[in-house]
């Protein structure tokens, strides 16, 4: 997206918010959008606590829809719809088609959610407050600006990983493409600042949920060593969610919207109540039936039960679980299974007993990965780095709406991108 154009939206956004500053957020519903508003107003240090606010939802929602696009390619959720815009998904041939919905849609889309763009879009949000907070504005223009340095960064960090996740290439601010390791590099720069940021200004939450997504990327960066010792420091109980709400489509829990609450989406076949090596079924990953009218008269509905409590149920961005097991992937051997046991014991399972050679734990860390965070967004980066092979296999018939079973692991760079940035080779 270019940076103008989000510039314009921005500022609208900052001019109703204006309005309504000591009013109750619900009241937002009832403000007329202007036709236009000044650009400047987007630079302007009395909004800088807005632009944070802004850039913390445009990433909770685009997170949501992040986590339902990548848990459709991956198998977490099939697709229960007659039209086929999101067929690419559930096919996994998005990657053939760079015009389509991963591009151009937005997040509160339930149908076909976008990731691309509503990624850019908190992407582009988060860097644009810190560069205004770290370069242009003054502790005497904006009071607690150390604070908000830090909770920019942080979710500038978590917006480049996501993309680093789901994307082969993205690029920023009409610049270059940039490779999946290049945006990791990026997402732990910036987690980098909201630790050192966070701890001057004594705001643990943000330091501890730098501390994931830093040992997030930093595993995916090769950096083993390193994410362990980030890991290392999260406490217990640590979660930082998305705060989802009933009272605008932006804000709803997207996993139980596009599943029990619309029927566009059901918990895929081979991803129903997952077990452990014991044949447990594992409570983190566990699915319900519900009686909802699936939009294509067929399709029974399941509803991931981590998400079955509605529009308010907290979606998950970084948490204690996924720094134990980054620990466990990270370490090997008796820490492993040491990490791995710890959190099936809270969560009620057997421990694992099995083997400890490279290649058991390995497989241990998969399969833990895809039960405890399950549709959290990571299980079709994991498929990508491990290497996992296809299921069903490629070429294999997409069973009734025609074609067959793609490749898609990461997705390119979209059409939208490549037409629009001059700086594209």
């Amino acid at each position: 997206m270019r940076a103008h154009d989000r510039a314009r939206s921005f500022a609208a956004m900052v001019a109703i918010m204006g309005l309504v500053a000591a009013c109750n957020s619900n009241d937002l519903l009832d403000v007329d959008t202007p036709g236009s508003v000044p650009v400047s107003m987007i630079d302007d240090p009395k909004n800088a606590q807005l632009a944070v606010n802004s850039a913390v939802a445009d990433f909770e929602c685009a997170f949501g829809s992040m986590v339902a696009v990548e848990g459709i390619i991956s198998d977490e959720l099939a697709d229960a719809q007659l039209g086929a815009a999101a067929w690419p998904y559930d096919r996994r041939d998005a990657n053939t088609q760079p015009g389509g919905s991963y591009g151009t849609n937005l997040c509160d889309n339930n149908q076909t959610p976008g990731i691309y763009n509503p990624l850019s879009t908190a992407r582009w949000d988060a860097d644009h407050a810190l560069d205004n907070l770290n370069n242009k504005w003054t502790d005497a223009d904006v009071p607690n600006r150390q604070e908000l340095i830090a909770k920019a960064a942080l979710y500038a960090g978590f917006s480049y990983a996501a993309l680093g996740m789901s994307m082969c290439e993205a690029a920023f601010d009409l610049g270059p493409q940039v490779d999946q390791a290049g945006m990791f590099a990026l997402a732990e720069e910036r987690f980098t600042t909201a630790i050192a940021t966070g701890q001057a200004t004594s705001q643990p939450d943000i330091v501890n949920a730098a501390y994931v997504g830093r040992a997030r990327v930093r595993l995916f960066q090769g950096n083993k060593q390193g994410a362990a010792d980030d890991a290392a420091l999260v406490p217990a109980g640590f979660v930082l969610n998305a705060a989802n709400d009933a009272s605008d489509n932006r804000l709803y829990n997207r996993l139980f919207a596009v599943t029990q609450q619309f029927g566009f989406y059901t918990v895929e076949g081979l991803s129903l109540n997952l077990k452990t090596e014991k044949g447990e079924v594992d409570p983190r990953s566990a699915v319900t039936l519900t009686d909802t009218r699936p939009a294509d008269n067929k399709s029974p509905i399941y509803v991931p039960n981590k998400y079955a409590d509605g529009y308010t149920t907290p979606t998950r961005i970084a948490s204690y679980e996924e720094a134990q097991l980054i620990l466990a992937e990270a370490q090997g051997g008796a820490a492993a299974v040491t990490a791995i046991n710890g959190l099936r014991a809270t969560a009620g399972l057997l421990p694992y007993t099995g083997p400890t050679d490279d290649a058991s734990i390995q497989a241990l860390v998969i399969d833990e990965r895809r039960r405890a965070l399950f549709l959290e967004g990571f299980r079709n980066y994991d498929l990508q780095r491990f290497d996992l092979p296809f299921n069903p296999a490629v070429g294999t018939p997409f069973p009734l709406k025609g074609g067959t079973y793609g490749d898609t692991r990461c997705l390119p760079l979209p059409d939208i991108e490549r037409f629009n940035n001059p700086n594209i080779t």
